[in-house]
């Protein structure tokens, strides 16, 4: 599991202010796990459009929740990640898909 680090983000006045706001209304505990769940929402909008959209997504995982029919497993699979996303622990797709393209190639339809 990767430690915490601590990093320096600039942000705009504005961007600063709609996540203190943010906080203040209890919508995050704190800056911290602001930044975190605004850095999950980014990842997962990467993943989807690696798989061709938010619906193609949503309909894989669901396809795996179906297809292991064992939802407590998904549901720990799914927290898992979360909380892996919010430590930052967790390696970037587009790097793993990289490496995947290079060791098997293209795959076509």
């Amino acid at each position: 599991m990767n430690k915490p680090v601590t990093v320096t983000v600039r942000l705009t006045a504005e961007d600063a202010a709609d996540l203190q706001a943010r906080v203040e209304r209890g919508e995050f505990a704190s800056l911290d796990e602001g930044i975190a769940a605004e850095l999950a929402e980014l990842n997962y909008r990467r993943a989807a459009e690696i798989v061709g959209g938010a619906d193609k997504l949503e309909a894989l995982l669901d396809d795996l929740e179906a297809e292991y029919d064992r939802s407590d497993d998904v549901v720990e699979i799914r927290q898992s990640i979360e909380k892996s996303v919010a430590e930052n622990d967790y390696e970037d797709a587009e790097v793993v898909f990289a490496r995947l393209r290079q060791r098997y190639g293209e795959i076509r339809d």
